[in-house]
């Protein structure tokens, strides 16, 4: 009898369910596993590449960044309770197919809706403007790849006592395609490759996943994926007011550049994302930004100056103007499409040398010296961070050569309940120069939106500002300027508090009102169809 009773358990627990999910054949694990690949990599290339399409409009900054993360997180989430879902009631491979199939249609769909929902974005300004455009542009896609996990997980696992190992590999080889994706995307697609086009490419590898598991089921997946090429007919931009024109655009590592010219105006822009980073009188080649001028300065400080650094290129109009006094400039500048076009389209020269790398590890490695230092890099309503620290402006002092100028230029509100970030960068800077003083680049009434160019002139040495009465000026704007900036003088008296060093650095946060004005601003010195390119 307890052999009997041993024997018929033993046959109990062989018994399989109708219903039950069957092992996977070796081929169909394989493909299992390479769709798994597939949406992790996708995933993260639409992650990555948002801010490529949100930044041009509402510029690279915490908000697009923080809105396609909140985006990516919760759009995942409700695709994986939704998936769990479809994988209870209907664990078959036709399930799998048709949600990776519908991931890349919606993806497919996206670059038609770009420019309308960026243009309902805009509306919105810089916080809540990228938040509703990445979940209208990508949550639909990403909810159905995040469905496609559970989907997988359930189709995978072939007995009970190995679930935890099929599971474990499924979401490993899902995390390895997303560290493939952002490799990919980063060194690859990126810098070869039109945003649309990366675009449609993982559409299209989406649909070709997808189909492989319907492939056997219906005869119309051949026209499936024949729909993405046609949606890429469908696309629609902003159309250019008259007078404007765009003459180069490159999307960089860093961002989309272009240079436009403003024929009404005469004058030809350099834009990097949602920030202009240059301005030039077509007519005269003039700096076209009152700040450069008043930056002009330092050949009255320092006449003697030879060796000059500057940190940010932009079109080069600092370099230019002064090289007729015997100013031989070095730049570094981390964008080389900025390099390219600031040389091409903005006749930027220099007897020195241009260092295309970020200007943190330049100023670690280097063992040159300077008379004067410029510090302009700027964009997309901040000053990156990690150049503003009491820590760089030590070791600026360090490449200074006795008597020497650091001028930084530092976009931000003067005075008043916004200028915690400037009194900070005013503090710090007073920590390491024993000399240093301020100037807005307008007076007062000038300043409609409240935020102005702060340059600040700090050095071990006396500073004076005194221009001979006999001097040259490039222009009248010129003259102007810098007859009058003296009496633009800021940040006399800033109260104390904590300084920016590399451990503690609330500059992102500080500047967060900076970058609101620095979007309000931009869309008031080119038109909303110029951003929505």
């Amino acid at each position: 009898m307890k052999r009997d009773a041993s024997r018929a358990t033993s046959k109990e627990s062989t018994i399989v369910p109708a219903n039950a999910v069957r092992p996977p054949r070796p081929i169909r694990s394989v493909a299992l596993l390479a769709t798994v690949f597939v949406t992790g990599v996708c995933v993260m290339i639409i992650e990555i590449l948002g801010t490529r399409i949100i930044g041009p409009v509402f510029g690279v900054s915490l908000f697009v960044w923080s809105a396609l993360l909140a985006v990516t997180l919760a759009s995942l989430a409700v695709g994986y309770y939704t998936g769990g879902l479809l994988a209870d009631r209907a664990p078959t491979a036709g399930v799998l197919g048709r949600v990776t199939v519908t991931a890349g249609l919606l993806l497919g769909v996206a670059p038609a809706a770009i420019y309308f929902v960026l243009a309902v974005g805009q509306q919105l300004g810089p916080r809540l403007g990228p938040l509703l455009s990445a979940t209208l542009l990508f949550a639909p896609c990403l909810m159905a790849l995040g469905a496609a996990g559970p989907i997988a997980v359930r189709l995978g696992i072939e007995d009970v006592l190995v679930a935890g190992r099929r599971v474990g590999t499924i979401y490993a080889v899902s995390t390895a395609g997303s560290l493939a994706g952002t490799l990919l995307t980063a060194f690859v697609l990126i810098p070869l490759c039109d945003t649309h086009q990366i675009l449609f490419g993982t559409a299209s590898l989406l649909i070709a996943t997808g189909g492989m598991w319907l492939a056997n089921r219906k005869a119309s997946t051949v026209l499936v994926l024949l729909l993405v090429p046609a949606l890429a007919l469908l696309g629609t931009g902003a159309k250019l007011p008259a007078g404007i024109k765009i003459l180069s655009r490159s999307q960089s590592l860093y961002g989309l550049v272009e240079v436009i010219d403003d024929a009404g105006r005469g004058v030809r822009f350099l834009r990097a994302d949602h920030s202009v980073i240059g301005a030039q009188f077509v007519a005269d080649r003039t700096a076209g930004f009152a700040f450069l001028h008043l930056l002009e300065v330092l050949r009255f400080m320092r006449p003697s100056t030879r060796h000059l650094l500057q940190i940010g290129l932009g079109i080069g109009s600092l370099p230019t103007a002064l090289q007729p006094y015997g100013m031989i400039s070095d730049v570094v500048e981390i964008d080389p499409v900025v390099v390219r076009f600031a040389r091409q389209y903005f006749h930027f020269s220099t007897p020195g040398h241009v260092f295309v790398e970020d200007a943190r590890t330049f100023l670690r490695r280097t063992d040159r010296k300077y008379d004067v230092i410029v510090h302009d890099a700027f964009t997309g309503g901040a000053t990156p961070e990690h150049l503003l620290s009491v820590e760089v402006f030590q070791r600026i002092r360090q490449m200074l050569t006795p008597g020497g100028v650091l001028a930084l230029n530092f976009p931000g509100y003067p005075d008043g309940p916004g200028a915690q970030a400037s009194e900070a960068i005013a503090r710090t800077l007073r920590t390491v120069f024993s000399s240093v003083r301020a100037f807005a680049d307008s007076s007062p009434e000038d300043r409609t939106l409240g935020v102005a160019n702060i340059t600040f002139f700090a050095s071990d040495a006396p500073l004076s500002f005194e221009i001979p009465a006999d001097a040259r000026f490039e222009n009248g704007s010129c003259r102007s300027v810098l007859r009058s900036f003296v009496s633009w003088e800021v940040l006399r008296n800033v109260p104390d508090g904590p300084l920016i060093t590399d451990r503690w650095n609330p500059l992102t946060r500080l500047q967060l009102a900076v970058a609101e004005a620095h979007f309000e601003a931009m869309n008031e010195l080119l038109p909303r169809e110029v951003w929505l390119q």
